[in-house]
């Protein structure tokens, strides 16, 4: 087993004593001893002096180590100089080795077999036996000789059973499984550690490592927990494996490592690092012996190296190289870093809080724990230990620090009100929802605090929902045409296309789709409204026929206009074969002598009384006719039932006195068998055919308006205008009149019914009426100006306004709005039409220039004024172009006006100067010295030499500082 060395200290001076088996600890001091006295002044300062200059006395160093005795703890050990701790340990060993070994270890030390302990690292004031040690894995191990190494043990747990069931490790002397170890008659051993162990042994820096390992062969197992052997260097960059079982079995990859040993060596480069053995295993069999594990340099001769003696330099319990303040023996960490230890800290993690209030204080990411479950808040997702996550309780309003304020959830569904859509549950969203706590309600229409479910007016509009079209909406509850609109809404109730304001003014009713305006030509404006409501250009009260485009007379009163009636005076007689067509008592005059046949007693002014040939038989319409036997029959025509013998009765005879004709339909006397135009309307029969009219019915007739000769059927121009019927009809005129023309006020080919500006002025026409100018009048006035440049197109008197000032130029007395009246613009040259254009007014005294005396103001007349456009300057005596107010010399004679007046002479003129009798350029009359010329300097102006006052400010200068020291 191990035993260290120790060293007593006493009062005046340090011997080494023997070692013991045990660890003992000594608290060792040096008494010094200083002298003192108080001298005198004079003394001190004698003392003073040879102190400068008397050479200082050389320091003892007793162990030559380069340390003075004073500061040496070990000052007769040439190996150590420093016990920070005063544990009797040096801190660190230095020494000289020989044939190139730095350092070593070969677990030899003196040691008892039942005293077999080492330093606990918890607390290195108390020894354990390193025997079931689970409570104290950690073990430090310190070597006081030459350059023999120290080390120390770290375990922690696989999950095994741990160090409680007969695991040991240490340095130890049995050799019956080893047979003998190779370097001395002790080595290291690890047995059932049951976890990991690891073996790190001091700092150094060597070239080369070599050692000795012995692994007994028990059977080592390859799954959890696994066994394994790892020894590797390790440097403050970087970690080398020389031996690593980890992953492999041991038994069969690593066979020639059981029950032998072997030597292990690797180049280490001069690196400076520790070796590292790590071993893990949980069987009593299961055992590591390592023995002889020395560090070299290359080559030979006296190496020297420094090794860690001391790991805990300020025995505080805690190994240097876990403690924050090695040095500092009341303080061992500094779990923020920031220099301060914990103990002195009031705020161990540097969190803000202070530990005394941190429920946290080595965290500083946490300082409060709320629900006291031992997750600081911030990483409880719960502070409150409610059920309700953080997230939770924040996005639903309720405190996540209080666990008694929680969410609500009115529907129970699992997601708080304040998070859920619909906190009810009734399947309305809330910001839909007028009740979104109430699962039976979800709107109110009317806001008055009944849910539409319950209330029997929703839109309380007075009208129940059972007879409101819109039991929601409080300003409708009536649709008459179904549309969707209510009637308060809806421009047309009745969703007959005409709106309810239309149907009002023209006598409909708005709210029946059946009855709706009448408007006979199409024109867009009611019966009701309209003057002429068939649009044939006759008003209504002059119109026979106010409803019928084409008739507005009907002579005869039969109800058939003039212009369908084929005998227009009800006489029998159609108008083109009646000689009076607009007379019904006269339709003939055979006799062409002005007088009607039925008022004519002798029609056919043949001499023979209408009366006579009607008993005679003869025609009373025919001057040639005479009663006869037309056919020789022997009866007079006149009792003969068939006067031409043709067949046919007289009664029935068109022509009776004619064999070849019976018939004549148009009664033109041509029968028909010879006539083209059977019913003498004009138009022959293949026309009439042709034109779909009845060849036989006079009163069917091709219409041809134009009389063209082609019908109006397939005339283009039925009335033989110009215009087309088409475009007739687009204007408003009627095709049928020749007299009856589209009206195009302006010629531009389009007329005035389609044409938006009928004058052509550029001005539209709805825009001319609103103005209130005449859309047919390009010069709605009559000026001579067209309205579209005329300012004033209402007002004869006036076409422009040139300043936009409302008031016509004709009126107005500024036309371009300047500020100058016209008249006096004209008289000054500028333009009286032209804003940017005004009179010159240098001095802007509303005078222009032109008729100004003064342009420029300053009280002198143009006339006489040198600078007549400047008016700071009126004169320049000298005539060099600068004025008076500005010439420093007015007369120019070389001597400036201030000159002058201050030496009395004239500044207007030139003749008139100063006199300088001594020419030292000061004037006689200021001069008190005017006779000895420039260079006389008088003897009362003299002062005394100023080399002499400095020279005397230098002395009293000087006496003041001699002064001063002698004080």
């Amino acid at each position: 087993m191990v035993t260290k060395s120790v060293k007593e200290y006493n009062g005046q001076g340090c011997s080494e004593l023997q070692d013991y088996s045990v660890v003992i600890y000594f608290n060792c001091s040096r008494t010094r001893q200083i002298m003192s006295n108080t001298p005198k002044p004079l003394v001190l300062l004698i003392a003073l002096l040879m102190v400068t200059w008397v050479p200082t006395v050389m320091a003892t160093d007793s162990d030559g180590d380069g340390v003075n005795d004073s500061a040496d703890d070990f000052p007769n050990d040439p190996c150590a100089d420093t016990d920070t701790d005063g544990d009797g340990m040096p801190d660190t060993i230095s020494c000289p080795g020989s044939g190139g070994v730095v350092a070593y270890t070969s677990f030899e030390e003196p040691f008892t077999i039942s005293s077999v302990k080492y330093t606990d690292t918890g607390s290195e004031t108390t020894d354990r036996y390193l025997w079931n040690n689970a409570n104290e894995p950690h073990i430090a191990h310190n070597q006081t000789t030459g350059n023999e190494m120290g080390f120390t043990l770290y375990y922690e747990s696989n999950g095994g059973v741990g160090l409680t069931d007969g695991d040991y490790f240490g340095t130890v002397n049995y050799t019956g499984t080893v047979g003998n170890f190779s370097d001395g008659n002790q080595g290291y051993q690890m047995s059932d550690v049951d976890g990991i162990t690891t073996l790190a042994l001091d700092q150094v820096t060597a070239d080369s490592v070599s050692f000795d390992i012995f692994l007994q062969n028990t059977g080592y197992e390859t799954s959890s927990p696994v066994d394994y052997l790892i020894i590797r260097w390790v440097t403050s960059s970087a970690s080398t494996d020389i031996v690593n079982t980890s992953g492999y079995d041991i038994d069969m990859d690593f066979s020639s490592y059981l029950d032998t040993w072997t030597t292990e060596t690797m180049s280490l480069g001069g690196a400076t690092g520790s070796l590292e053995i790590e071993f893990s295993s949980n069987s009593a069999s299961e055992s590591l012996y390592i023995d002889n594990i020395t560090f070299s340099n290359s080559g030979g001769g006296t190496t020297t190296t420094t090794l860690v003696e001391d790991d805990d330099d300020d025995n505080d319990g805690y190994l240097d190289v876990n403690d924050a303040f090695p040095l500092d023996a009341s303080e061992w960490a500094d779990n923020d870093g920031d220099g301060i230890g914990d103990n002195a800290d009031a705020d161990d993690d540097n969190d803000g809080v202070d530990d005394s209030a941190d429920d946290f204080p080595l965290d500083p990411s946490e300082t409060t724990d709320t629900d006291g479950d031992g997750i600081g808040n911030n990483a409880d997702d719960d502070d409150d230990g409610d059920t309700y996550s953080d997230s939770i309780e924040n996005d639903c309003g309720s405190d996540p620090l209080s666990s008694g304020s929680i969410p609500t959830d009115t529907d129970s569904d699992g997601t708080c009100d304040a998070l859920d859509s619909d906190d009810d549950g009734d399947g309305v969203d809330d910001d839909n929802d007028d009740f979104p706590l109430d699962p039976n309600e979800d709107t109110d229409s009317d806001g008055d605090g009944t849910g539409d479910n319950a209330d029997v007016d929703d839109d309380n509009d007075g009208v129940d929902d059972a007879n409101d079209d819109f039991p929601l909406d409080p300003n409708e509850d009536t649709d008459t045409d179904g549309d969707g609109v209510g009637n308060n809404a809806d421009y047309d109730d009745d969703g007959d296309g005409y709106t309810d304001q239309t149907e009002l003014s023209c006598g409909s009713d708005p709210i029946d789709a059946s009855n709706i305006p009448t408007d006979s030509d199409g024109d867009g404006t009611c019966d009701a409204l309209d003057i002429d409501d068939d649009g044939d250009g006759v008003i209504n009260s002059e119109d026979a026929f106010p409803l019928d485009p084409y008739e507005w007379e009907d002579t005869d009163g039969d109800g058939i206009g003039n212009n369908a009636d084929a005998d227009d005076d009800n006489d029998g007689y159609d108008d083109s074969v009646d000689w009076a067509p607009l007379d019904s008592s006269e339709w003939m005059d055979t006799d062409g002598d002005g007088i009607g046949n039925n008022a004519d007693m002798d029609d056919d002014d043949d001499g023979f009384n209408d009366n006579m040939e009607d008993v005679c038989g003869s025609n009373p319409m025919d001057g040639s006719s005479i009663p006869h036997d037309t056919d020789s029959d022997g009866e007079c025509d006149t009792v003969d039932s068939d006067d031409d013998g043709d067949g046919v009765l007289d009664s029935e005879d068109w022509a009776p006195l004619d064999g070849t004709e019976w018939v004549d339909s148009d009664a033109d006397g041509v029968g028909d068998n010879s006539d083209d135009d059977d019913d003498n309307d004009g138009f022959s029969d293949s026309t009439e055919e042709r034109c779909l009219s009845d060849s036989l019915n006079s009163n069917s007739v091709p219409s041809d308006t134009d009389g063209d000769g082609v019908c109006d059927v397939t005339d283009e121009d039925d009335d033989a205008d110009g215009t087309s019927d088409t475009i007739e009809g687009l204007c408003g005129s009627d095709p049928l009149d020749v007299n009856s023309l589209p009206t195009d006020t302006d010629s531009d080919g389009d007329c005035d019914n389609i044409d938006t500006d009928d004058d052509n002025d550029g001005i539209s026409d709805s825009d001319e009426v609103a103005s209130g100018t005449n859309p047919l009048d390009s010069d709605s006035d009559n000026d001579g100006v067209e309205d579209a440049e005329d300012k004033f197109p209402v007002d004869s008197t006036e076409s422009k306004d040139s300043d936009d000032d409302g008031v016509g130029d004709n009126a107005d007395t500024d036309d371009d709005g300047d500020s100058w009246p016209d008249s006096v613009e004209d008289n000054c040259g500028s333009d009286s039409m032209d804003a940017l254009s005004t009179p010159d007014d240098l001095d802007d005294d509303g005078m222009c220039d032109e008729q100004d005396p003064d342009d420029d103001g300053d009280g002198f007349g143009d006339d006489v004024d040198d600078f007549p456009l400047d008016g700071t300057e009126w004169v320049d005596s000298d005539g060099d172009g600068v004025g008076d107010n500005a010439d420093q010399d007015d007369d120019d004679d070389g001597f400036s006006d201030t000159t002058e007046e201050t030496c009395l002479t004239d500044s207007m003129n030139s003749s008139s100067r100063p006199i300088d009798t001594d020419g030292d350029g000061i004037c006689d009359h200021l001069d008190s010295d005017n006779t000895d010329g420039p260079d006389y300097v008088p003897d009362d102006n003299n002062t005394p030499g100023f080399g002499l006052v400095l020279a005397t400010l230098a002395m009293l200068c000087a006496a003041m500082i001699v002064g001063r020291r002698r004080q």
